[in-house]
């Protein structure tokens, strides 16, 4: 360890030799020692032994500032190649979105800066693009949110509208939701999986031939049914119904429904049946359209009513009353009366909603 005040007084040989050597010890030594030289010049370096950092004084001659520490590879300072850095790294405060305190070579306008008072700011071609506080992520201007696919060649994107009234928060349900589940909104922007309401018209089929005519695989969420009859005749004269099923079949039991048939200016009587929604007709040349609807009004219970008319002969008949399935609804028949008339001509269809 070394000091000197970088004078060389006049003086012997011997001395001036000593004293000359005296300061380029401390030269060589960056004028190490304990406390700091009792003559300092600006831009001097000290080793300061005690503390055992590199400093050098100001250039009012007024201060020193630390450079770095002695024992440490590198003086402890980050290498231009990388390095890990231990302490904090503290940018600019006054960088902006045209000038971001953290950049990059060739892209300087491109990087993050302090928006404001703990906001952090994104910005890339000098605009401001997104900002993060303590409200969460802000993405700026109707700029997208976009998720990209597995290899990144399309993405979906989220985008606001052009113009928002007033802030809008929309609360994500805190499950996931049963199949056929879409999300619906209470008003405040809290969101939940709740039922959708459908309508789907079916593949109309020919009643040309057979005894029945079947629409099967009707969802569980159906809620409420509509057959459609056009034109619909049979080789007989026993009528036609409509039957009920689930997963274990059609069901041809257990209906409590009552049937009107009115000829001309005639009610030609009510009748009760337990087979199914029954249609009355008396003529094998009816051509019967008309429609039925079918209404779930609780766990399998289904109610129904319905008119069909032959314009041709002035018939009518109509139907209602209810049926209490053993499982879920899921197929619905319609066949003759009897099970032997056979249909004929017209097509049937269906349309389920829930």
């Amino acid at each position: 360890m070394a000091q000197h005040d970088y004078i060389i007084s006049n003086q012997s040989g011997a001395a001036f030799r000593s004293d000359l050597n005296n300061g380029l010890a401390a030269i060589v030594s960056q004028n190490s020692g304990a406390t700091q030289p009792s003559t300092t010049y600006a831009y001097q370096w000290w080793a300061d032994t005690t503390t055992g950092l590199l400093k050098i004084r100001n250039a009012a001659n007024s201060a020193w500032i630390t450079i770095g520490t002695l024992a440490s590879a590198n003086l402890g300072l980050l290498s231009t190649a990388g390095g890990t850095l231990t302490g904090a790294l503290l940018a600019d405060n006054a960088g902006t979105a045209a000038l971001p305190a953290i950049a990059f070579d060739g892209d300087t306008n491109t990087g993050i800066f302090r928006k404001g008072v703990d906001q952090l700011g994104l910005s890339a071609g000098g605009t401001e693009r997104a900002f993060v506080d303590s409200n969460g992520v802000t993405v700026q201007a109707q700029g997208d949110l976009r998720l990209a696919d597995s290899d990144s060649s399309n993405w979906v994107a989220l985008q606001a509208p052009a113009t928002v009234a007033s802030n809008l928060t929309l609360t994500a349900p805190a499950a996931d939701g049963t199949g056929d589940q879409s999300l619906v909104t209470d008003g405040t922007g809290v969101l939940s999986f709740a039922s959708r309401s459908r309508l789907v018209v079916a593949t109309s089929l020919n009643t040309t031939s057979g005894t029945s005519i079947d629409f099967t695989s009707i969802p569980s969420w159906v809620k409420r049914i509509t057959v459609m009859l056009l034109s619909v005749s049979t080789t007989g004269t026993s009528g036609v119904q409509i039957q009920l099923g689930d997963s274990g079949g059609v069901e041809t039991t257990g209906y409590s429904t009552s049937g009107t048939a009115i000829t001309g200016v005639n009610t030609c009587g009510i009748s009760s049946f337990t087979s199914g929604f029954v249609m009355l007709g008396t003529l094998a040349t009816a051509a019967r359209s008309g429609s039925l609807v079918f209404t779930n009004v609780a766990t399998n219970y289904w109610i129904g009513t319905g008119t069909i008319d032959d314009a041709g002969s002035a018939q009518a008949g109509y139907t209602q009353g209810f049926k209490l399935l053993s499982a879920t609804l899921d197929r619905i028949r319609l066949t003759t009366i009897s099970g032997t008339d056979t249909f004929d001509a017209g097509l049937v269809n269906i349309i389920y909603e829930g």
